[in-house]
């Protein structure tokens, strides 16, 4: 396998599959919002909900859409259109579930979204503890309601954060979809280990689609060459 590839499953991809299939418990033909669908965990939802046969909606910027529409979802441009607006035209009766990487106020616009026993699942890190208690401060509220509907932050799950027998399942099913071909994650591009800072400016930019990699000196000695977009 390629090791670039290779070290995406150990937390993006996993994260995405777990949000999947362990949090959401999704099923072929939920209808999903993919907030963030062009990042490394974004583009894990892309590939991981088209093998689950899901309807995907994805929010980036325009330039982005196009890694969007590949893996097939509809892509809502943030900037230019109110996602809210633009899910209640085509899902008047609402969505399964929203899987928000961004944080700030998308989860509670989206929640309204669900239709009842939809789930809304955050796991963008929110900084600080206080960001983190204010995130659990509002998914207890939104829980109280009496709508059936749902929010669960993903890093705050005991049965996952305590126990690696999870992940030691769902990376074995990660790395046999890579060996077989039916994944393959989007890297924007490979920078040696010692040029982090330089590829955290660009992560930072907003203008990379997928993952950057670094690159260990080891694989450059072996002959591997970065690949730098």
């Amino acid at each position: 396998m390629n090791a670039a590839e290779a070290v995406t499953l150990v937390l993006n991809h996993v994260a995405a599959y777990q949000i999947l299939h362990r949090v959401a418990k999704v099923k072929a033909g939920d209808k999903v919002l993919i907030i963030g669908a062009s990042g490394g965990c974004g583009t894990a939802f892309l590939q991981l909900g088209r093998l689950a046969g899901l309807k995907m909606y994805g929010i980036a910027s325009k330039s982005k859409h196009p890694i969007l529409a590949e893996y097939g979802a509809t892509p809502i441009d943030y900037r230019t259109e109110n996602f809210v607006d633009a899910i209640r035209r085509v899902e008047p009766e609402g969505i399964d579930a929203v899987f928000d990487g961004v944080g700030g106020d998308y989860a509670e616009k989206a929640f309204p979204l669900l239709r009842r026993g939809g789930v809304v699942v955050g796991y963008g890190n929110p900084l600080s503890i206080r960001g983190l208690l204010r995130t659990l401060g509002k998914a207890l509220v939104l829980n109280l309601l009496p709508n059936g509907r749902r929010v669960k932050p993903y890093g705050a799950s005991a049965a996952l954060r305590f126990n690696r027998k999870p992940f030691l399942e769902d990376w074995a099913i990660l790395f046999r979809l890579l060996q077989e071909g039916r994944i393959r994650p989007v890297i924007s591009g490979e920078f040696p280990l010692l040029e982090a800072a330089r590829a955290n400016a660009l992560l930072e930019s907003g203008q990379v689609v997928g993952n950057l990699v670094l690159v260990a000196p080891e694989l450059l000695k072996a002959g591997q060459t970065p690949r730098q977009n």
